[in-house]
């Protein structure tokens, strides 16, 4: 039972369409409105918040990771106001958390966030935040959770699997560092290897070839086994600087690998280390496929050998990983072993994420000895209440627009992408660098 009053809650954010980007950022905003004990409204839009008149009926605002506070095409410049003028709690979701870290701090003491759900583990945290107020909480929490559809899901029997391994991971910009760039390297060189193996791969890294939506749930699916390696980076970017000047010389050497990068753009990597659990551990486990990925610590959730078969970053046991491929019923127990820790468990569904963050505003709001709207005002869906949260028309028509060119863009090569950025558009890319 709530310790609190229900409390208001507007969930801030930039809602994807359906099959056309990652289903974890889909399922982790709706989670909210699907789990919370408290009354939610989602807010997607690219446009900016609600006018002061209908924020005012908040005790809480989320801001979601699917908006970035970088850049004003997600977060207008008026929103930002209302955010700094909001009274209540407020609250940020963030990922990326290896960019122009100082910056980012910055908005974060301009806004007054109250707390910080940050990605990253406790002790890197502290080091990226350290130049916050200490009112600001730092709470940790995951990249993504178990879908809850996926739990449902009867996964197809691995006798009856077509790929022996599938994946998709796109080549990461340089200034991620070299963990990052693992995530390319490991599905390049498994399908180097693979030839002479006797093995059906359906590897790719380009654009034209990546999946989404419940293609992509069929597409793991039908693999016995997927790739996969620690998620974040290895270089930290406090300035921004690493990243300009990076990505500058990827511009001018757009067929360049990580190892062709000069040591000296390359000084910061490692010494803060970033890495957890990815989203997508968490959808094999749930689909039966068996992932095969470099050692790491997987935020402390995944064992070698127990729940992922190992293979070594020199490829050095690569015929013994083969081998094992080839034997379904070894399969069968690391897919049940995966399957039984991180979906069955039910401690990494999005219910019980959802009812952790409820507790946790719970406390923030007797932290702030906050007396909740939501006892005199209560947001309920489908009620008469809701109708003032509808979009003007002119908001659609802005966030139509910024979806299209955020499509462009996405869909540009990524060496045209490097040069645009640091060349014609390096004034508003870079702002921060060159006012």
């Amino acid at each position: 039972m709530s310790r609190v009053s229900k409390l208001n809650i507007l969930v801030y954010c930039n809602r994807p369409e359906e099959n056309q980007n990652a289903g974890t950022v889909i399922d982790h905003i709706d989670a909210f409105s699907k789990y919370s004990n408290h009354n939610i409204i989602t807010w997607s839009s690219l446009s900016g918040l609600p006018d002061n008149k209908t924020v005012e009926n908040f005790d809480c605002i989320v801001i979601h990771y699917s908006l970035s506070l970088l850049y004003s095409t997600y977060i207008p410049p008026e929103s930002l106001k209302r955010l700094q003028d909001f009274k209540g709690i407020k609250v940020l979701f963030i990922q990326d958390e290896y960019r122009r870290v100082n910056f980012v701090c910055e908005r974060i003491k301009s806004i007054g966030i109250d707390a910080i759900f940050s990605c990253a583990p406790p002790s890197v945290a502290q080091k990226l935040y350290h130049s916050l107020d200490r009112n600001t909480q730092l709470l940790t929490t995951l990249t993504g959770y178990v879908p809850e559809d996926l739990t449902k899901k009867k996964g197809k029997p691995m006798k009856d699997r077509t790929i022996d391994v599938g994946y998709r991971a796109r080549k990461c910009p340089f200034f991620l560092g070299r963990k990052s760039y693992e995530k390319y390297e490991i599905g390049s060189r498994f399908l180097e290897q693979a030839h002479t193996a006797d093995l059906n791969c359906d590897i790719s890294s380009q654009e034209k070839d990546r999946i989404y939506g419940s293609k992509w749930i069929d597409f793991v699916s039908n693999c016995k086994t997927t790739l996969g390696t620690e998620s974040g980076a290895s270089l930290i970017d406090f300035t921004g600087k690493i990243e300009y000047r990076l990505n500058r010389w990827q511009a001018f050497h757009p067929f360049a690998n990580f190892d062709d990068v000069p040591s000296h753009f390359l000084e910061e990597d490692g010494k803060i280390d970033l890495q957890v659990i990815s989203p997508r551990c968490f959808e094999a486990a749930a689909l039966g496929t068996v992932m095969v990925m470099y050692p790491g610590e997987y935020s402390g959730l995944l064992e070698p050998g127990v729940h992922y078969i190992p293979l070594e970053k020199d490829f050095s046991n690569f015929e013994k990983v083969v081998s094992q491929l080839k034997d379904l019923s070894y399969l069968n127990e690391i897919s049940e072993n995966a399957r039984l820790s991180l979906v069955d468990s039910g401690d990494f569904s999005y219910r019980k994420f959802i009812h952790n963050f409820d507790k946790q505003i719970e406390d923030l709001s007797l932290s702030k000895d906050w007396e909740p709207i939501g006892r005199q005002t209560a947001l309920k869906p489908n009620t008469a209440t809701q109708e003032n949260f509808k979009k003007p028309l002119s908001s659609k028509l802005k966030d139509f627009l910024q979806y299209y060119k955020r499509f462009t863009w996405k869909h540009l090569p990524i060496w045209f992408k490097f040069l645009l950025s640091v060349t014609v558009l390096k004034k508003w890319v870079y702002f921060h660098l060159f006012q």
